[in-house]
């Protein structure tokens, strides 16, 4: 169960002219249910507020799809990158080696989408040790 509720604001009276192009702030009230894990069966409620750019007139709909769009892409990405690339455990944390890595993972990750793999733990595994398989896909 999922309940979410967009509403726009246009009247920006009071905000730090700062927010050059700022036009409207949105507020998504969500009403959510886990139904697996360790929060199973427990509901949750959260205000979240957005700031846009977009013309003042876009409908609320828009904002709530494009929010919601964005956070499925976001944590599917996390999800892989953690769960089959453990990259919250990793104990590299030093410069620009955690970022350097973290660009590695995702370019892996869209060669093998480009490939369609959609497993990619799966597609890991098929040709982790297939040098020439490896060149294959980066090449498309």
């Amino acid at each position: 169960m999922e309940l979410r509720v967009a509403n726009v604001y246009n009247n920006l009276n009071g905000i730090n002219s700062g927010w050059i192009g700022l036009q409207s702030i949105v507020k998504v009230k969500r009403t959510i249910r886990f139904t697996g894990g360790k929060n199973k069966d427990k509901v949750f409620k959260e205000i979240a507020y957005f700031i846009s750019s977009l013309p003042s007139n876009t409908k609320a709909g828009t904002f709530n799809q494009g929010i919601r769009s964005h956070w499925s892409i976001e944590n599917s990405l996390h999800y892989i990158k953690d769960k089959t690339f453990r990259e919250d455990s990793s104990r590299i944390r030093t410069k620009n080696a955690p970022a350097n890595l973290s660009l590695i993972r995702n370019i892996a990750i869209n060669i093998f989408r480009e490939n369609n793999y959609s497993n990619i733990a799966q597609a890991i595994r098929l040709i982790s040790n297939d040098i020439s398989k490896m060149f294959e896909l980066i090449e498309g």
